[in-house]
């Protein structure tokens, strides 16, 4: 099952990749696209696939539950609202 980890401060949350900046280890994507799967759960709920193209031509999925993210995103929105002239 997928996890979903939401860094709601998230100024290097991540310190491994400051030794990965510039090198192959790091790849930026081009692009992401979000298709939602009306029923693509076992239980039939909808589901989320993220596409995250990289520079190479490979392509990233990761797919989540719709209720999975929108938890995150309630998490994030409690936090920071609609994102409107927020500024930290």
């Amino acid at each position: 099952m997928l996890v979903i980890t939401v860094e709601l401060e998230g100024d290097n949350c991540w310190p491994d990749l400051a030794e990965k900046l510039d090198t192959p280890d790091l790849i930026r994507g081009t692009g992401i696209a979000i298709a939602v799967l009306s029923r693509g759960m076992e239980s039939g709920r909808p589901s989320l696939t993220f596409r995250i193209d990289l520079p190479d031509g490979r392509v990233v999925l990761v797919e989540t539950s719709l209720r999975l993210f929108m938890t995150a995103v309630k998490a994030i929105r409690a936090r920071y609202g609609d994102g409107e002239g927020v500024v930290h």
